[in-house]
């Protein structure tokens, strides 16, 4: 094992390495923001467990993860909108494993009108499915600004002035639907 030697100036002093100043900025913004997502950790881990007791696949899996993440990250839009993939994952797989292959191909829209027309989910389940769609939808899918799922509409009719706060309600929302989802009973059918 060969020695790294140290580097030197013109003069033989020891010169130290610099570091970057983007990793600088990177360290002062990890320390600000730890308590803050040290308290979304706690809160993450009180809905859901660290281990979960079910088979995914492996794309499905990375999407329930990196939600979380997300979330613990501030990226609340990010964890919104992986939630509702992750929910939509899942109703996919168990409708068509139910034979209602149509519906699970059109999205999470069709595969919730299944669902409950077929009697296969606890209906206040997917009222918050939906509820996890339509607030996925203006971020997914452009919508006008009158639209009442849209960002700017929700802060207004609840007299916000901080569209984070409402970002983090909504990405908390998603992430105990989308574990609420990953471990219901679909009913026999």
């Amino acid at each position: 094992m060969t020695r790294m030697s140290k580097q030197r100036d013109l003069f033989g002093k020891a010169v130290r390495p610099r570091r970057p100043r983007y990793e600088a900025s990177l360290e002062r913004a990890d320390r600000a923001s730890l308590s803050v997502r040290a308290a979304r950790v706690r809160w993450l881990s009180s809905v859901i467990p660290r281990r979960i007791g079910f088979a995914l696949p492996l794309e499905t899996a990375y999407v329930f993860e990196e939600a979380k993440s997300a979330y613990v990250s501030g990226y609340f839009v990010a964890a919104v909108i992986l939630a509702a993939a992750f929910v939509e994952h899942w109703f996919s797989a168990k409708l068509a494993a139910r034979g209602f292959e149509k519906a699970a191909a059109k999205g999470l829209a069709a595969s919730i009108a299944a669902a409950r027309a077929n009697d296969i989910v606890n209906a206040s389940l997917l009222t918050r499915v939906d509820r996890l769609r339509q607030i996925r939808n203006p971020f997914v899918h452009l919508k006008e600004f009158e639209h009442e799922y849209g960002l700017t509409q929700r802060m207004i009719k609840g007299r916000l002035t901080n569209p984070n706060q409402l970002l983090e309600q909504d990405a908390q929302e998603a992430l105990v639907t989308m574990y609420e989802t990953a471990t219901c009973a679909f009913a026999r059918g």
